[in-house]
């Protein structure tokens, strides 16, 4: 499915067919309720990613939860990465956990541009589908990847690991996982309560008026 060319027409259509009118959102048909909510994460959009995703290329391309975040500025958006998928999952999250400590030091949002989040996104995403690279036996190639993207170096990352705030950091991505069973990725958690149906998301504007409907529960 060419979810980006999808999205990029429904945007530029003013009345969508079929957009779910207030309180319309239903358990089992919009959404599904969390056997174990991700700790912390009220009033926030979490898009749970990975970086051989398809889709989830497709939503960073479109800026989806930029898109989310311009209609709804006072939520908290995150990405977690998914390590179960891909040949190097734990440099994965440890990358993005850099990223993300960055972004919140510096007060950027992760569905920002100018955030690290996104260079990071931007880097590995271009790196494994334009560029077709694979990093085969080649884990430092990986880590430069991501590096490069959010200016620091090996040495600085290193450092950054033996921290509090990196512990922390990567102990939140571990529910990553199993949310990604559920449905594949990406996986899109509002409130830390919420995974929305993947079939549910019929146009960008279905998708934001389900996170608002669910953000009001």
């Amino acid at each position: 499915m060419k979810l980006f060319n999808k999205f990029k027409k429904s945007f530029l259509v003013v009345a969508i067919l079929g957009a779910i009118s207030a309180n319309a959102v239903s358990e089992g048909k919009e959404y599904i309720i969390l056997k174990e909510p991700v700790v912390g994460a009220e009033n926030s959009v979490i898009e749970v990613f990975s970086y051989r995703c398809t889709h989830c290329n497709n939503h960073h391309k479109f800026g989806t939860l930029e898109k989310i975040k311009e209609k709804m500025p006072n939520l908290t958006y995150k990405f977690y990465p998914v390590s179960s998928m891909g040949d190097y999952g734990k440099e994965q999250n440890e990358i993005f956990a850099f990223a993300m400590f960055k972004d919140e030091k510096a007060n950027i949002s992760q569905a920002d541009k100018n955030s690290f989040t996104h260079k990071a996104l931007d880097a590995y995403f271009n790196a494994y589908f334009k560029q077709k690279q694979r990093w085969q036996n080649d884990k430092e190639g990986f880590y430069n990847t991501g590096l490069q993207a959010i200016g620091e170096s090996k040495e600085s990352l290193n450092k950054f690991l033996t921290t509090k705030e990196a512990a922390e950091i990567l102990e939140s991505y571990k529910i990553a996982n199993p949310l990604s069973q559920n449905y594949g990725t990406p996986a899109f958690i509002v409130n830390g309560k919420y995974q929305i149906i993947p079939q549910a998301i019929t146009s960008p504007q279905a998708l934001i008026q389900i996170v608002e409907e669910l953000i009001k529960k």
